[in-house]
């Protein structure tokens, strides 16, 4: 999950306040002399680097190759500082400061060019550590003639379903149309299966919904929009999302009681003890329901908004990115320092071996042989045949995507299924931010 709160005014303000920092960090010239011993204690001391990062869904795993690598050699090593779900807060409080890491994670889309236009984040195409990530892979990190961004993991979207709870309901393929799905959701009750776990408490897991359950809608009316989608012309009031909210609606008349009294580790668990058949998720809930429930029998499809099956695609973004902060360009020592680290974690023979087996997802990186979750096995064939989308979060403004989780849970407690009040109070919020995808 990728918070995104960064605003056009925000970027201007740390921009202010870093050129204000830099100008007074001048040191003293005090005494230029420095002795052979001083030299000779200096390159003994390995070089220091700072992993700003903020996925609470990967902190463990990542701690853990950051640790490995730290052992692994003396000359270099970095500190792994986890920020959890403040990360961009974090991340721009620093570079106000003229605190900038060597490192950090979760930028990309039009977030990622805000830092970039900014002059905070380096281009990275050149680098050799980039022969392992597949050129395909790069849509959201590369902006102009740059890339910015390491993809690591394809990050999808979409209905994680019980295998054994379908095969006692006697539903024996997965739905891929919106009426498919309601027949699912009818077998599902009258075998006394609760149909979705849902856990409305934290905003994120129905909000999502546009951000990613309405992609195939969005994102290629956005994308075709092209600069007048940058300048704010733009409606949610596209062709099939009336639709796509009838699905909306469907999940939420059908979730356990109470979804708005339980967090998202309440629907990690009533999914993985078998409570609900079904839960709307992402592919990072992997582990999760794992060490919940490591024996338990799992698909993964991408949800159905429409009729049309052959229009039906898996809404997918890059699952996790690293990006490399443009201060470490003024250290040599650091920017080879980088370059070592970020070959340990892609080479498959190292940290890239056992990080991509574990989160059992598909990767970006054209060397690694990952073992797959069963979870990720129809995605996996999505990604073959090419029937996958973007999702619309890398086209969102700034600020908007958490905005339009208030606004979701708010339709969903009125409980009025007014979806052109829905579209409206979404228009409203992207209104609200649009300035910040120019």
């Amino acid at each position: 999950m990728r918070k995104k709160k960064l605003l056009s005014l925000g970027i201007a303000l740390v921009m202010i306040a870093g050129l204000a920092a830099g100008g007074c960090s001048q040191k003293g010239s005090g005494s230029t002399s420095d002795s052979s011993g001083a030299k000779e204690q200096e390159s003994s001391e390995p070089v220091e680097l700072e992993f700003l990062f903020g996925d609470p869904n990967r902190t463990e795993i990542f701690s853990r190759i950051v640790e490995d690598f730290n052992n692994s050699q003396d000359g270099v090593h970095v500190t792994f500082n986890a920020t959890g779900t403040n990360h961009l807060e974090e991340l721009m409080t620093r570079l106000a400061a003229d605190d900038a890491p060597d490192l950090t994670s979760q930028l990309q889309g039009f977030e990622l060019a805000s830092y970039v236009d900014a002059g905070y984040i380096k281009d990275i195409k050149n680098e050799p550590f980039m022969k392992y990530i597949r050129d395909t892979e790069l849509d959201t990190v590369t902006i102009e003639d740059g890339v910015y961004g390491i993809p690591m993991d394809t990050q999808a979207w979409g209905v994680f379903y019980n295998k054994e709870l379908f095969e006692k309901a006697g539903i024996s393929d997965v739905p891929v149309t919106v009426s498919e799905l309601k027949d699912c959701v009818e077998k599902l009750k009258a075998s006394g299966i609760t149909p979705f776990a849902a856990g409305y408490a934290t905003e994120w897991t129905i909000g999502q919904f546009l951000g990613y359950g309405a992609s195939s809608i969005l994102t290629p009316a956005a994308v075709e929009l092209g600069d007048d989608y940058k300048k704010g012309n733009w409606t949610f009031d596209q062709p099939g999302i009336d639709q796509a909210f009838d699905v909306l609606d469907l999940v939420a008349d059908n979730t356990q009681d109470r979804p708005f009294d339980t967090d998202v580790s309440g629907q990690y668990a009533a999914f993985a003890k078998g409570d609900a058949a079904m839960m709307l998720q992402g592919n990072w809930s992997i582990l999760q329901i794992r060490e919940l429930n490591p024996d338990i029998k799992m698909g993964m499809f991408p949800l159905p908004i429409s009729e049309d099956k052959e229009a039906l695609l898996f809404p997918k973004q890059y699952g996790f990115v690293i990006n490399v902060l443009a201060a470490s360009e003024e250290d040599p020592a650091k920017a080879e320092a980088i370059n070592q680290f970020m070959e340990y974690f892609l080479n498959p023979e190292n940290g890239g071996g056992y990080y991509y087996d574990e989160i059992g997802v598909p990767t970006a990186n054209a060397v690694a042989e990952p073992e797959l979750d069963e979870a990720s096995e129809i995605l996996q064939t999505y990604l073959q045949d090419e029937k996958t989308v973007f999702t619309y979060y890398a086209y969102e403004p700034a600020g908007f995507d958490a905005e339009s989780w208030k606004v979701t849970v708010q339709y969903l407690n009125s409980g009025t299924k007014d979806h052109k009040k829905l579209i409206e109070d979404f228009d409203n919020a992207f209104n609200k931010y649009a300035d910040a995808l120019e």
